[in-house]
């Protein structure tokens, strides 16, 4: 009987041998994932003019609406605007200190920091695609640090999760290809 219910328990030995790994690897995502963050809201940006060399217009399937602007710039900077055209080729770029993400976008005539899609810009997909990874990982990290037991599917759950969310914000940072 004994046996029995050591092969059958909540926690076998793969995942209590995987769980500290797993744990680590969790909050080394999260520590980057904040320093990300920290990076473009936080730490003071640093100004830096530069003239638009070219943009190419993304649409929406069939129907050809315009949802947004990706800019290229001179000085090698890439930033999107939603659905608003930047008339003006000289601009002032505000970026961040550590990883060069752009935070603002002015002209002479107006401030596009609003419309600022690109980067970690709350109106863009990988604000929140960041924020989804933090939240799991937090749940994660709880779930697995706790006292009651899980059963095997549920590690592997959080673990296919998790890795395809990291894969989603490295894939929409464009830090893949």
């Amino acid at each position: 009987m004994t046996n029995y219910s050591q092969k059958y328990s909540s926690e076998n030995e793969f995942i209590i041998k995987n769980k500290p790994i797993i744990v680590y690897l969790f909050i080394l995502v999260a520590f980057i994932i904040s320093i990300v963050f920290f990076d473009y809201y936080v730490l003071p940006a640093s100004k830096t003019n530069d003239v638009i060399t070219h943009y190419a217009v993304r649409t929406s399937g069939k129907s050809a609406q315009k949802v947004s602007y990706h800019y290229f710039t001179q000085k090698g900077f890439t930033f999107s605007t939603a659905k608003e055209f930047i008339e003006e080729n000289n601009i002032v770029i505000e970026t961040s200190l550590l990883f060069k993400s752009v935070i603002t976008v002015k002209s002479k005539t107006r401030n596009y920091k609003n419309i600022l899609s690109s980067g970690l810009s709350i109106n863009g997909i990988q604000f929140y695609t960041c924020l989804i990874l933090l939240f799991s990982i937090g749940i994660s990290i709880k779930i697995l640090l706790s006292k009651k037991g899980f059963s095997e599917n549920t590690f592997y759950n959080i673990v296919c999760f998790n890795s395809f969310m990291i894969f989603v914000c490295v894939y929409i940072g464009g830090y893949l290809f």
